[in-house]
């Protein structure tokens, strides 16, 4: 707007204000179109004036073009809110009325959803395994198996070993060391529902040679005078349950037979009877009896005087386990009858462990005991170079323990263990002076006490490489005996397989002996002296290769550091030994 513009408007308001501020004033129409006139007048002067004058200049400087802005709405939070103080609760009834509605839909069958069978591997029915070795030690080795059946499986087993070395004895003299053992078995089994039937049978023989005769004595060690053999045949049968519910009685029932000769024809007929029983009772406690009966009865060329060997052993037992605990008590009647003497022992037993730290530290605490048999057959598997015929009567122990046991990861695991045992009529080997050659052994009998010390670690490193070791300690305090004859103060065993893409596979085994003590033959009947029988360590590799599954070459080396030992006072055992050979399994 101009600002003469501006002047005239003021003046006209302020005319204006001065004829009519006053509410009280009232002007005559004539006077106020009098003022009127002179008003315009006055403001034509004003504006020819105006006119004349100089015309205003002015600049505006604007700093920032005009922002215009919008304040926050705020949103009223404050809801209405009705206060009802009448509450009308609505009352109605209804009834239903049943109406049946026929249905056409039919339901259709649907398949039943079949599993898919894992794949099954090729069963290998047979297995052959040939080799040979120095010392002229041929090895054969055959199983043959019967199919996959739900019913039935059968199957044959023979093994022959032999060896014609020669060793050298302690005064230089290279004497016939050979041994052969060959064995056949039939076994078979017949499964019903809830149990299955075994059976089986075989016969086993066994050649050896004396040839560790006394050293200083200046003789000719004949073959044919040196030679026995043992014979065994056997046949067994039996019926074990196949319950996996622990509510359920399961059973072990089952009887054997051996008939065991030399060749001298001192023979022995061997029974035994055994049976298992157990079944959970109240939940948690397991209940069972053990039942076992052997029976040894020589023939006349071994003992004519009617000599029976009999021991019935009747163990009942309970158990009771948690996660955190397990207990096991019984108590063992033994009635046993030998060389006419009956005679009645009672030997309590227990296990107590508990978990420590789980699967990790597992103490764990017994006591146990046995009445044990010695028949002829066991004597001579022990110990080869027995007299012929030789009789060996019972022995009784009884052992305290304590240990503890448990798993160092997912990958070992450990046991040690520590007992305390009391000896009774515990047999002894020595060589018997009374043979001229002294190349046989006899026993002697004695009572005392036995601390053993074992520790074993397993630990699997991977599917292809494992690790085994095993430890015992002995020490013996005979009642009148020197030394425990023949029986090492530790033995120590270790092995390991590796297995390399399956293709591979190689295997070592250590063997260590601790030092052996034996009575001097040379004095045996007048001034016993003892001999000291060095300990040694063994060491074993094989190597297989498997060219296919069915077909693979191996290698045995055996004492591959040419160790000399003796297995017993005066008998030398061979030394280095390799053997190779194949596999084939069709």
């Amino acid at each position: 707007m101009k600002t003469e513009n501006i002047i005239k408007y003021r003046m006209a308001k302020s005319i204006q204000y001065a004829v009519c501020s006053n509410s009280n004033c009232k002007m005559p129409t004539a006077n106020l179109a009098i003022m009127s006139v002179y008003l315009i007048f006055a403001l034509f002067l004003m504006e020819v004036n105006a006119d004349a004058q100089t015309p205003i200049k002015k600049e505006v400087e604007v700093v920032k073009p005009y922002e215009p802005a919008v304040s926050d709405a705020y949103k009223i939070n404050v809801l209405p809110k009705i206060s009802d103080s009448v509450n009308i609760k609505p009352s109605f009834q209804y009834n239903i009325v049943p109406v049946m509605v026929n249905s056409e839909f039919q339901v259709s069958a649907i398949n039943a959803a079949k599993m898919l069978s894992m794949p099954i591997s090729k069963l290998y029915k047979n297995y052959i395994k040939l080799g040979f070795g120095n010392y002229l030690s041929p090895l054969a080795e055959v199983y043959v198996n019967s199919s996959r059946s739900k019913k039935h499986t059968a199957g044959l087993f023979f093994k022959h070993q032999s060896s014609a070395g020669n060793l050298k004895l302690e005064n230089g003299d290279k004497v016939f060391a050979g041994y052969s053992e060959t064995s056949g078995e039939l076994f078979g089994k017949k499964f019903f529902k809830k149990s299955y039937l075994y059976a089986n049978g075989g016969a086993r023989s066994n050649t050896v040679y004396d040839y560790g005769y006394f050293p200083k004595l200046d003789t000719t060690l004949e073959k044919g005078r040196i030679r026995q053999s043992y014979f065994t045949a056997s046949a067994s049968t039996g019926l074990r349950s196949l319950n996996l519910d622990s509510s359920k009685l399961s059973y072990d029932i089952g009887l054997k037979y051996n008939f065991f000769q030399d060749r001298l024809k001192h023979g022995e007929n061997h029974i035994n009877i055994g049976g298992q029983f157990h079944q959970l009772f109240l939940k948690d406690k397991l209940f069972g009896l053990n039942l076992n009966y052997n029976f040894l009865k020589p023939n006349a060329k071994l003992d004519s005087s009617g000599y029976v060997n009999s021991l019935l052993i009747i163990d009942p037992w309970i158990g009771m386990s948690s996660p955190e605990y397990q207990i096991k008590a019984g108590l063992k009647l033994c009635f046993q009858t030998q060389n006419n003497n009956f005679k009645i022992s009672f030997i309590p037993y227990g296990e107590f462990q508990f978990m420590a730290v789980k699967d990790v530290l597992i103490p764990f605490v017994g006591l146990n005991g046995q009445v044990n048999t010695h028949s002829y057959q066991d004597v001579s598997l022990e110990n080869p170079f027995i007299d012929a015929g030789l009789r060996v009567k019972n022995s009784v122990n009884r052992d305290i323990y304590g240990g503890l046991k448990g798993s160092l990861g997912s990958k070992a695991s450990y046991v040690l263990k520590v007992a305390f045992s009391k000896l009774k009529d515990q047999y002894f080997f020595v060589n018997d002076s009374l043979t001229k050659l002294r190349n046989t052994f006899t026993v002697v009998y004695d009572n005392g006490d036995l601390f053993n010390g074992y520790a074993e670690v397993n630990y699997d490193y991977s599917e292809q490489l494992a690790f085994r070791a095993k430890a015992n300690y002995y020490d013996y305090k005979l009642d009148h005996q020197l030394y425990a004859w023949h029986k090492p103060n530790f033995d120590f065993t270790f092995s390991t397989i590796y297995n390399m893409r399956n293709k591979i596979l190689v295997n070592l085994d250590v063997i260590a002996v601790g030092k052996r003590y034996a009575k001097d033959a040379r004095y045996y009947l007048i001034n016993p002296r003892v001999k000291s029988l060095a300990g040694v360590i063994d060491f074993n590799l094989g190597v297989e290769y498997r060219y296919t599954k069915i077909l693979s070459a191996w290698v045995h080396l055996y004492n591959f550091t040419a160790s000399k030992y003796y297995s017993w006072n005066q008998y030398p055992t061979q030394r280095f030994s390799a053997m190779a050979g194949f596999t084939y399994s069709l």
